[in-house]
């Protein structure tokens, strides 16, 4: 399982996060609750998970710099989020 203990945020992601109309407090709030996880391509993942308030947003995070180094101790860049249709 993978644990998240830190995000990297910059002028880039926060406003990227803004233009799909999701705030950081709520990538924070999903990051650090229940939540499912698929791995995607250049090992980045793909969180999906709920907010307090019923928001299901998927979460697409990054596990190296732009540089390729790993960040380690569960530390990840945000390259974006946006609220995911419920399947039902």
């Amino acid at each position: 399982m993978i644990v998240v203990h830190g995000l990297i945020w910059d002028d880039w992601n926060k406003e990227h996060l803004n233009k799909h109309g999701i705030t950081i407090e709520e990538v924070e709030e999903v990051c650090h609750r229940k939540y499912q996880v698929k791995e995607g391509y250049r090992k980045r993942i793909l969180l999906v998970g709920e907010t307090t308030k019923g928001k299901m947003l998927a979460i697409v995070l990054s596990p190296e710099d732009r540089n390729l180094q790993l960040y380690g101790n569960g530390i990840y860049y945000v390259i974006t989020a946006f609220e995911k249709e419920v399947e039902l």
